[in-house]
């Protein structure tokens, strides 16, 4: 089944129907309890989580391996009813099931991703023209660095700093202290 045509399913069905569906149109799927599990997990999640996160909200009645955690969400992001995200430090999951397409800030510092709402991404996506190709969904990333990192770098930078001034001799100082007037004079000088 391809993705457009379950998005269009995904609108009139349960998660569990689109599942059932796409599992009967592919050749030597099984409907394993485990995918069952997983599927309800991921449809009760609230933002976007790693695969290691999702395992440890599974039920402890369902003892459900790495592998078949990446097999079952690579499944449910082919069947529409999951998104994908992309970061530096792991690919994350969000449900999609009746959750339009939207934007992200990723972090690079932490690797979290928060949900972007801008009418004008999507206003500049809609008047891109795409020959030869349907549009389904746009979906935007911009990628940086959030508040708490950027705090975190400006302590860790100030603590640098002081350890490294502590550590200087007096000449090394001295020089320091000319340099900075030398580059005070040049910026005086521009």
């Amino acid at each position: 089944m391809k993705k457009a045509k379950a998005e269009g399913f995904q609108q009139k069905e349960t998660p569990r129907d689109i599942l059932n569906l796409y599992l009967t149109e592919q050749e030597g799927m099984r409907k394993t309890p485990e995918r069952y599990a997983i599927l309800d997990v991921v449809m009760q999640m609230k933002g976007h989580h790693s695969a290691d996160q999702i395992l440890e909200m599974m039920p402890d009645r369902f003892h459900v391996s790495r592998a078949t955690m990446y097999s079952t969400l690579a499944l449910l992001v082919k069947c529409g009813l999951l998104y994908n995200h992309q970061t530096e430090g792991a690919t994350l999951y969000e449900c999609a099931y009746k959750v339009p397409a939207h934007h992200h800030y990723i972090c690079t510092g932490c690797n979290k991703i928060w949900d972007l709402k801008d009418s004008s991404i999507e206003q500049a996506a809609s008047k891109v023209k795409t020959p030869r190709f349907k549009k389904l969904r746009c979906s935007t990333y911009i990628y940086g660095i959030c508040n708490i990192c950027q705090a975190k770098m400006a302590r860790l930078k100030k603590k640098m700093e002081k350890e490294k001034e502590i550590s200087m001799t007096r000449e090394e100082r001295r020089f320091a202290k000319i340099n900075e007037e030398l580059a005070k004079a040049a910026e005086w000088f521009k």
